[in-house]
């Protein structure tokens, strides 16, 4: 691995173990302003929601109301199935968002809405696209986004919306 052992390497800045990475941000090179259109795509990802994931997601947030890691608690509730945080969206939104933004960009606002359940078995994924690009009353290059997870079960589950502030060439 050229940054070291991946179990110990920050994803955003490649820092981690005696590898310690150039430093860059190795998921791509700095956005700016100028190089973004309206209708763009904001690069996702997904994750499979599985026994690994919804132990990291409960001790990650510490979130143990048995809803989140019990089958027979949630489904004793009326739920299909154990489900993901409300933690577990906001960090993954988060990724989202500052990952298009990169190492010079800001996020200004974020909002979602959740709708319908990401739970174990499901494969979520969050995506986005550029919604609309201006110059905001600060002086500030804006861009906002609308953001949304989605599973194979539901179609979207979280619609969102976030403002980030990126870097000019000028």
């Amino acid at each position: 691995m050229p940054f070291g052992d991946p179990a110990h390497v920050d994803v955003w800045t490649g820092r981690g173990d005696a590898n310690r990475g150039s430093g860059e941000n190795i998921l791509g090179p700095q956005r700016f302003w100028e190089d973004v259109n309206e209708g763009d795509e904001v690069p996702g990802f997904s994750h499979g929601i599985d026994w690994t994931r919804i132990a990291m997601q409960v001790s990650g947030s510490q979130d143990f109301y048995p809803v989140h890691h019990d089958p027979e608690f949630a489904r004793a509730g009326g739920h299909e199935e154990m489900f993901i945080n409300t933690g577990f969206y906001q960090a993954n939104f988060t990724r989202l968002c500052t990952s298009f933004a990169g190492d010079l960009g800001w996020v200004r606002k974020f909002r979602m809405e959740m709708r319908r359940m990401n739970q174990l078995g499901d494969t979520t994924s969050w995506k986005g696209k550029v919604a609309r690009k201006y110059v905001n009353d600060e002086g500030e290059h804006a861009v906002d986004l609308e953001i949304w997870a989605e599973n194979g079960r539901h179609g979207v589950t979280t619609p969102g919306q976030a403002t980030v502030i990126l870097p000019t060439k000028g």
